[in-house]
Formats: structure tokens, C-alpha cells, sequence
């Protein structure tokens, strides 16, 4: 499939807005969880290769992530991303003061999927409410490793990525949310986003 004219750009502009709407959702639950405003991007669409996506994601040596598949008329992967040591920064602030640094890291693995499970649902039932869609999402995984490693997509695919960037704005750390839906889920996803515009046009 060729990447240009994948997606018109009034396509993208109403897929923004409604990314703009569910991480507003999340980043206002991971705000309430780390106590302190959270920072955003404007979300970026794009539609790459795997290699392309690892050359993006590749600054940080190891990622901490927690994905949740989403099944419903299309499938997606949805994913929490942030550089290992920004993501024990995030669970410090969730568990406030008075914990040692061996303590928050005992406890990393269960409070970062813990945020993550928080933060993705936010996001995906603001999105499921835009499409009037139920979706079936799946338990919150948490990995820590490469950017190789953490997102697994097979390397001959193109997938559609959506990141928008998130920042604690006291901390100063940077993660990511990040969506991937493969070919065949991008084609039935193009179809639902066209069914809503259309419906606002009519």
C-alpha cells in the first residue's frame, strides 16, 4: 500500500480532533495520579514502516510500556511509552514522598502498569464514545527493553502511528502515547472515521 494519499487531509484533521479529545481524557487521569499538570502535543498521524517507527523511537535506549489491544470493527494496539528512568520518576510522583529509591523500583513494574491501564482506558472509552463503538480491550502488558522489542509489528507491514507526546510539566519527563493499527485495520478504520464525517456534512 502506498503511503501517499492515505489518509485527505480532512480525514486527518477530524482523526486529530478526535485524538485531541480522548488524550485530553488521559491526560487529565495521569495529572490527577502524578499531581501536577500535564503538557501535550498536538497528536501526530502518520502511516511508516517499522523501521521508520524504530528510528523514531530509538533515542531512548530502553522504553518502559504498557499496551492494550482494542478489538471492535477495527483493531489497534494502544501504548504508554516512556525512557526507563522518566518512567520510575512517574511512579514516584504516583506514590508521593517517603519511598527509597529501591522501594519505588520494587514497585515500578505494578505502579507503571497501573498508570498505564489508567491513562489508555481514558483514552480509548473518550474514542469509543466518538465512534459510538464498543470495544473489547485487552489487559494492560507492560515491557521494558528496546523500541524493537516493545513494539512488535511485522517488518514487511505499514501501520498507522499516532503519537502525541506528553510532558509532567514540573518533572520535565517525556513519554508518549502512541496507537498503531496494522494494514487491514486501517483500511476499516479509514471506513468509520468517512461514516463520521459524512454524517457531519449531511
Amino acid at each position: 500500500m502506498s503511503k501517499t494519499n492515505l489518509l485527505t487531509e480532512l480525514e486527518q484533521d477530524y482523526l486529530v480532533e478526535l485524538f485531541n479529545i480522548g488524550i485530553g481524557k488521559a491526560a487529565n487521569s495521569l495529572s490527577q495520579i502524578v499531581n501536577q499538570e500535564i503538557v501535550l502535543s498536538v497528536p501526530a498521524v502518520e502511516y511508516i514502516t517499522i523501521a521508520d517507527l524504530n528510528t523514531k523511537m530509538g533515542e531512548h535506549k530502553d522504553i518502559c510500556s504498557v499496551s492494550q489491544s482494542v478489538q471492535g470493527k477495527f483493531s489497534a494496539n494502544s501504548m504508554l511509552l516512556f525512557p526507563e528512568k522518566s518512567s520510575l520518576e512517574v511512579v514516584k510522583k504516583m506514590l508521593g514522598e517517603g519511598y527509597s529509591n529501591e522501594t519505588i523500583a520494587e514497585l515500578h513494574q505494578e505502579g507503571f502498569t497501573e498508570i498505564g491501564n489508567i491513562v489508555l482506558n481514558a483514552c480509548i472509552g473518550s474514542l469509543g464514545e466518538s465512534f459510538q463503538e464498543e470495544f473489547k480491550v485487552g489487559l494492560p502488558y507492560y515491557q521494558i527493553g528496546s523500541t524493537s522489542k516493545v513494539i512488535q509489528i511485522p517488518e514487511n507491514d505499514n501501520i498507522l502511528f499516532i503519537r502525541i507526546n506528553l510532558m509532567l510539566s514540573e518533572s520535565k519527563v517525556q513519554g508518549y502515547l502512541v496507537f498503531l493499527l496494522e494494514s487491514l485495520s486501517f483500511t476499516q478504520f479509514k471506513s468509520m472515521l468517512n461514516k463520521m464525517i459524512n454524517g457531519l456534512l449531511s
